[in-house]
């Protein structure tokens, strides 16, 4: 069998051929432009090298009620309608285009930061398209805003991210849905590194929940273990995330690596088992900086501690090590939790990881409701919210590039450049501005004596 431009019969699927979808693709080509010549290569050439999601230029006028949803780091986020889809294949029997997603809801990015790099995020995209595309965020291609000539990331629509899932599921959740959701970032995680690629920024604000509630992350910040590997001799001034997810070796001004996403992810394991972000009830600043490059790191709750295995406390805080040889791999987590993952689902208790995760549930599930109720509000997230913590990924000034103010920062004479400034700070009642003064004027002192490199 062949179509009719005379492709033989391994081209063809149903009433599609391959091989003219190609050819109509290319002839498309000259049809429109992204204003960039590279951004225009990596989509074309994934448009010719990918059978399935591959990425597009979306003209904007095929976005329909377009509603703002939040602000990030990088630019601000949409939520909108595909008026007429994204082409799929060439109909070689209609002669015509297929579409899919047709008035479907997508999220927009749209990217304000004139140093974020579209090109190099759309090469690794395209990598990820190629291999492990199940636990990843997923992208349709690139548009353009004509009224501010930013670009715009074009990504299928979510329901949310991890921490509100946790805020509203957290004191009903089970380890067996603890284990999966680790299992499934663990799993991503050692898909992105068997490729070469860092995440650099993990963070749970960058698990995305879908319409089907799989988790998928966002890659916005992913670069190519290579590519970090060619400048590691130099070290850097600053570094773009959140400083409680940051590791201490990139803190102190040294390139990101395979490591430092381990140590990101035991941020996620903690959050998981306390429904707090790590130093929540702390400013994200230059200090919080030394204290972690000085090996502090967040404290489970006492009353929680029956409801954690041992062995996972340790796999955290093995993960949160300073030296980043003594951190687990990418596999190791993902086979530890996908086994605990299996077993839970099938019942299996035939260890001591599986008769830990059994008795903790015990504890947890004997707790009652008034008494998680009680707890949840002693210890909840948004009652413990520092006002000058921030989650929301921006850039940070490291150690290493601030050396030369330190001194200055330390008097005073100079403000932090990594301190987050809120409005409505001098009205908030939740911090105790007198301990926070002699805790810092105590941090003030440990300065000198840090070792920045």
């Amino acid at each position: 069998m062949i179509c009719p431009s005379g492709h033989p019969y391994n081209s063809l699927l149903n009433r599609f051929c391959l091989s003219c979808t190609k050819e109509h693709l290319i002839q498309e080509f000259k049809t429109w432009s992204s204003g960039d010549a590279n951004i225009d290569k990596i989509v074309q050439k994934s448009q010719i090298n990918c059978r399935y999601n591959k990425l597009y230029w979306i003209p904007y006028d095929n976005f329909q009620n377009i509603k703002h949803i939040a602000d990030g780091g990088r630019g601000s986020v949409y939520s909108a309608e595909l008026e007429n889809g994204i082409k799929w294949d060439w109909n070689f029997i209609k002669q015509e285009w297929e579409y899919h997603s047709i008035g479907k809801k997508v999220a927009l990015k749209e990217i304000t930061d004139c140093r974020y790099d579209i090109a190099e995020f759309l090469k690794v995209i395209k990598t990820t398209h190629d291999y492990y595309y199940d636990y990843f965020a997923t992208y349709y291609g690139i548009s353009k805003n004509p009224s501010t000539q930013n670009y715009i990331i074009v990504m299928k629509s979510v329901n949310g991210d991890l921490p509100n899932y946790l805020t509203k599921t957290f004191w009903d959740l089970g380890w067996e849905t603890k284990i999966g959701i680790l299992g499934s970032i663990a799993y991503g995680l050692e898909s992105l590194h068997d490729k070469n690629l860092v995440h650099c920024n993990l963070h749970s604000g960058n698990i995305l929940i879908d319409p089907d509630l799989d988790l998928r992350i966002d890659l916005d910040s992913c670069k190519l273990e290579n590519d970090l590997i060619l400048n590691a001799d130099n070290k850097i001034s600053k570094i773009y995330g959140s400083i409680p997810y940051i590791p201490p070796e990139v803190l102190r001004g040294n390139k990101f690596t395979i490591e430092g996403d381990i140590y990101s992810f035991s941020g996620i394991m903690y959050e998981i088992v306390t429904a707090q972000r790590p130093f929540a009830d702390q400013a994200h600043d230059t200090y919080l900086m030394i204290d972690i490059c000085n090996g502090v790191r967040p404290k489970v709750p006492d009353f929680m501690l029956s409801w954690i295995p041992e062995w996972y406390l340790d796999l955290m805080y093995r993960c949160w090590s300073d030296d980043p040889s003594e951190r687990p791999t990418g596999a190791e987590l993902s086979n530890l939790f996908g086994e605990a993952s299996y077993k839970l689902y099938r019942k299996i208790v035939d260890d001591d990881v599986m008769h830990q995760l059994q008795i903790s549930d015990e504890n947890q599930n004997n707790t009652s409701k008034s008494q998680k109720q009680e707890l949840f509000e002693l210890f909840s997230h948004s009652n413990k919210l520092h006002p000058q913590s921030c989650y929301i990924s921006r850039n940070i000034h490291t150690l290493h590039g601030l050396h030369d103010l330190l001194e200055e920062i330390k008097s005073g004479k100079s403000p932090d450049p990594n301190l987050l400034l809120k409005s409505n700070e001098s009205t908030t009642s939740s911090v105790n501005i007198d301990k926070e003064v002699e805790i810092r004027s105590k941090k003030k002192n440990d300065i000198s004596t840090m070792d920045w490199e």
